[in-house]
């Protein structure tokens, strides 16, 4: 067994082949089911046997193929997550959170970029009818839900009701959070409030609750909402950008504006360019509260999203779809807070 030992090591110190399981089955003295179930961590192994075997696989710096063994297990260990447009900050975010946690639980993420094409997301769907990647977390809207439902594969949502008991569903509570920005609004002297909306689409988005919460508080405390509908799944800068100046020139006279991030951005600059003070003449509330606005001034008043806690959520839901356990809840609402800042008069307080 020395003699073996001193010829293995030698073997592939000099870098001639990779080592392979029988290699190290040999070294340590033992069968590769042995080894298989060192690695893998399955089935009884005595402790002198296993550190033979680890210091085995330690000596030819052997690397288990992590390929044969997926394709034994009837998994890739690759998780799909489908967004809208991932130059979106929203998106970004919740992209690096959901593969950071991936990572930790060893699989990786296959990140797929609708951008505004439903063919796309239907073929990014696909793959996990092809066992290409073993679930899928959703955060886009462009296919019809029966699509979604057809698959039956592990598949997770952010905001959007596929199908109630079969795809779990992450979200906030959107509703509350379109309440907290028509308060502020309203407490910081508004009367005549523009809200950006998503145009109504067949469908059940949890979103869609922020815009009706938000008009009815508006109205509600006798003050008057507007409403500019936005174009469906577009998220470019230059939409936005053309939008909010198009909502200001159309509409000077208006002292509040409640909007996503982006949207909020390029208001300030469009009020900005006119010469009109924030916040002495026009408040604004973003929603969102990505890092995007870190850079603003005046320091932006911002519903948060809670991007960390939504990635987690999802992963988790996904990862016991996976594995076959049950759901103890197939839906989960996070809370959200409002993070004031400059742009509804205040110097940076939180609340929520």
């Amino acid at each position: 067994m020395k003699a073996d030992r001193a010829r293995l090591s030698a073997y592939f110190q000099a870098g001639e082949e990779m080592a392979g399981i029988q290699d190290v089955a040999r070294l340590a003295g033992v069968g590769t089911g042995t080894v298989s179930r060192v690695i893998n961590g399955s089935g009884y192994v005595s402790s002198k046997t296993r550190d033979r075997v680890e210091r085995a696989v330690a000596e030819l710096s052997y690397t288990p193929n992590e390929l044969a063994r997926n394709l034994l297990q009837n998994r890739s260990r690759i998780i799909a997550l489908i967004v809208p447009d991932l130059s979106y900050p929203f998106f970004a975010e919740l992209a690096c959170a959901v593969e950071q946690r991936l990572m930790v639980q060893g699989y990786k993420t296959m990140i797929c970029n609708a951008v505004r094409q439903s063919t796309n997301e239907e073929e990014y769907l696909s793959m996990l009818d092809r066992n290409i990647v073993d679930g899928v977390l959703t955060a886009t809207h462009s296919l019809k839900h029966e699509q979604y439902f057809r698959s039956h594969k592990p598949i997770v949502s952010f905001d959007m009701f596929y199908h109630e008991g079969e795809i779990p569903i992450v979200t906030v509570d959107h509703e509350r959070g379109g309440r907290l920005a028509a308060e502020e609004l309203l407490q910081a002297g508004c009367r005549r409030l523009l809200q950006f909306r998503d145009a109504e689409e067949a469908g059940r988005f949890s979103f869609m609750e922020r815009h009706r919460a938000f008009e009815e508080s508006v109205r509600s405390a006798g003050a008057e909402c507007r409403n500019v509908y936005l174009e469906w799944n577009e998220f470019r800068e230059d939409y936005y950008a053309g939008i909010a100046e198009k909502a200001l020139s159309e509409h000077p006279d208006v002292d509040g504006i409640f909007g996503t991030d982006g949207i909020v951005l390029h208001c300030m600059r469009a009020a900005l360019m006119r010469r009109r003070r924030i916040p002495e003449e026009l408040r604004l509330v973003a929603y969102d509260g990505t890092k995007a606005l870190n850079t603003a001034y005046p320091s932006v008043t911002a519903l948060v999203q809670p991007i960390e806690k939504l990635a987690e959520a999802g992963v988790k839901l996904l990862l016991r779809r996976i594995e076959g356990k049950k759901l103890r809840r197939d839906k989960i609402v996070l809370g959200l807070r409002l993070r004031r800042g400059m742009t509804t008069g205040h110097s940076g307080r939180r609340s929520g």
